[in-house]
């Protein structure tokens, strides 16, 4: 499979939320939706997860050098319709 490198910052996410690693490799894996970002041109990944009992969505923006992904930042979003709403057609391209 692919090989998953994080970002500095990323790493103190995971850390902070208590994020499984396991939980972000699936959202990489199998998201509901990825969307490409213009401004930072980076590849967004989403999925819905739970974590600690609570349902929420992951979003990950990463890039992909080779076969490495690089996950820039990872942040929940409870409301993701109105995210994307907010985000579609000015910054995010929708491709899956």
């Amino acid at each position: 499979g692919l090989s998953n490198t994080f970002s500095k910052h990323a790493q103190r996410k995971v850390a902070e939320r208590e994020l499984e690693q396991t939980i972000v490799e699936k959202v990489l894996e199998s998201p509901d939706f990825v969307f490409y970002d213009l401004v930072s041109k980076t590849m967004i990944a989403i999925a819905k997860v739970e974590i600690t009992g609570i349902s929420t969505n992951l979003i990950i923006p990463y890039v992909k050098e080779n076969d490495i992904l690089k996950v820039v930042t990872i942040y929940p979003c409870r409301d993701i319709k109105r995210e994307i709403k907010r985000k579609e057609g000015t910054r995010w391209v929708k491709i899956k």
